[in-house]
Order: C-alpha cells, then structure tokens, then sequence
C-alpha cells in the first residue's frame, strides 16, 4: 500500500496534515509509510524492534535522517521514554498493521 496515495489521504478525510507536524510510527519497518509524511513537510520518529529493519531503514533513508528529518529508535514501545527517546509530543501517532501484534494494548 502506498502512503501517499491511500493512508494521507484517509487521515486527511478526519484532518489536515500540515507541514511541521511530528509524526511518530509504531511499527515502523523500513519507513516507508514516514518517508510520505516526510515530503509533506513533516518530521518523524519511527519506533521498530526489529534491528535488521531499522538498518534497512537506515540505509533506505538515510538522507531524511541526515536532514533531521526522521529519526529511528529501535526499541520495544513499552521500554521508550517519550522525553528521551521520542523527544516530546506527537501530532500524529500511525499504528499501520501493528497493532494486532501489540501485547497489553490498554498500557499503550
């Protein structure tokens, strides 16, 4: 699925995205779905557990990251803390096919 073309667009229907949003993605994979966020002017933080994929990630997005404009904590959601490791508050928070996968989901 492309995010650019399906999930902007479904969000939007609720709100606008606007340019300097912070968006945080749990799940986040190889960043893809952030990368769209990204072109439209936001920054984001992409939460993965999976240390291959935000290699992958790494090097699939290197520029963004090198911009400042994403950042990849490679962690479980539960041991993150949102000062230190997410560095502050959301405008948006994606959960794209994750959640299912996500134990305790009422702690979230």
């Amino acid at each position: 699925m492309n995010a650019k073309d399906y999930v902007i667009p479904f969000i939007e229907n609720v709100f606008p995205i606007k340019k300097g949003f912070r968006v945080l993605e749990i799940g986040a994979g190889e960043g893809g779905v952030l990368r769209s966020f990204i072109e439209k002017g936001c920054t984001a933080v992409g939460v993965e557990l999976d240390p291959l994929r935000v290699e992958w990630a790494c090097g699939f997005l290197w520029e963004e990251i090198g911009r400042g404009s994403l950042h990849f904590v490679e962690k479980d959601i539960y041991k993150t803390d949102i000062e230190v490791d997410l560095k502050g508050k959301f405008d948006l928070i994606l959960l794209k096919d994750v959640i299912e996968h996500i134990h305790d989901q009422p702690r979230l």
